[in-house]
């Protein structure tokens, strides 16, 4: 059986009536939500359990045991068309820019530069390992942003395949749950201060539940100083986003203006929902009459990507993520890996060197 439907079958579904519309995208939206309702309520007993993470993988396994399936096709396109934006958009009810306004400089300047370590390390191993362009691209901002809701923002506008997002997202949860194992460790090895490993696991760890499940092993002073620092690589996602859709609107060594028009306007397009995650964060950072409300948007962000993210799972095949090798993980660990011995070595006593 097909993956996918034709181009033909899409257009008449497009041009159907809302009753067979809705007919056609049923059993794939609901297949998604049910992935995604388990997978966020099985986050909620522990943050090391990604609610994005399980969303894909069990979506990933499902496709590969059952089969693709037609009649599921248009709706799992629909869930990841619809969900990705307004997860998003949501997830900007989680960015409070009053908790991180209050960093010292030093401590901005340290989690700035190793935003950027990030992504010049890893983009350098897939270069030198011939690693494909998005799947670095996708590997580097989930390590540097924000996880899985990185790639799930980044994956249209790079226009990334379904196997190179997942196998982004899978190589970001496995160097996630490396880090949840390690880091605490590590704190013990080195003594550190609950204000030095706050800022270690903040600035390092992908996702913000493994940040918040790594920095508790010294107590909730180490937690209330991981999550600013974490909501300052969240906040560069949009000025991330935005470069890559810039780059990706310039194909290299072409001089056709017209192509370059035409690009620029598709990544711009991929980006409308950005002003809006920015005006929602904006919003609910500086009207203190809504913070009463954050509690309960804070969920719907986590469910409308896990259901996202189940709709690319679904549209896996387990064979096209090998195709790839292990050397998409090898780079994004040990990348990952060497920039944060970096930050625990250099930076952070620089950052208490400056206060």
């Amino acid at each position: 059986m097909n993956s996918t439907i034709g181009n033909a079958g899409v257009v008449a579904v497009r041009k159907s009536t809302p009753r067979k519309y809705l007919n056609v995208v049923a059993p794939g939206m609901i297949l998604c939500v049910a992935i995604a309702m388990p997978a966020f309520e099985l986050s909620r007993f522990s943050p090391s359990l990604d609610s994005l993470a399980i969303s894909l993988i069990m979506g990933i396994v499902l496709r590969n045991v059952l089969g693709p399936s037609n009649l599921v096709a248009p709706g799992i396109r629909l869930a990841t068309a619809v969900f990705v934006p307004t997860g998003i958009i949501l997830y900007g009810t989680r960015l409070n820019f009053l908790t991180f306004a209050n960093l010292s400089t030093f401590t901005s300047l340290a989690v700035m530069t190793a935003v950027a370590m990030f992504f010049a390390v890893i983009l350098l191993g897939m270069r030198i390992l011939g690693v494909d362009r998005r799947t670095g691209l996708l590997i580097a901002s989930g390590t540097a942003i924000c996880g899985a809701s990185a790639i799930a923002v980044l994956s249209p506008v790079v226009r990334a395949r379904s196997r190179e997002t997942s196998m982004a997202l899978i190589v970001t949860t496995t160097a996630g749950l490396i880090g949840t194992l390690l880091y605490p460790l590590i704190a013990d090895a080195f003594s550190m201060s609950q204000l030095s490993y706050g800022i270690f696991c903040g600035s390092t760890l992908q996702q913000t539940g493994i940040v918040q499940l790594a920095a508790s092993h010294l107590g909730d002073a180490a937690v209330a100083i991981a999550v600013p620092v974490k909501m300052m690589r969240i906040a560069m996602l949009a000025p991330i986003t935005l470069l890559l859709a810039g780059s990706f609107a310039f194909k290299p060594g072409s001089a056709d203006l017209g192509s370059t028009a035409k690009n620029a306007s598709y990544a711009l397009k991929r980006c409308w929902f950005l002003p809006l995650f920015v005006a929602v964060a904006i919003f609910f950072s500086f009207y203190g009459t809504t913070s009463a409300h954050i509690p309960d948007l804070e969920p719907a962000a986590t469910i409308f990507l896990s259901i996202a993210l189940a709709g690319i799972g679904l549209s896996v095949d387990f064979n096209s993520i090998k195709v790839g090798g292990s050397k998409p993980l090898m780079v994004g660990v040990f990348g990952w890996a060497l920039v944060a011995v970096f930050f625990l070595v250099v930076l952070l006593p620089l950052i208490s060197w400056g206060g």
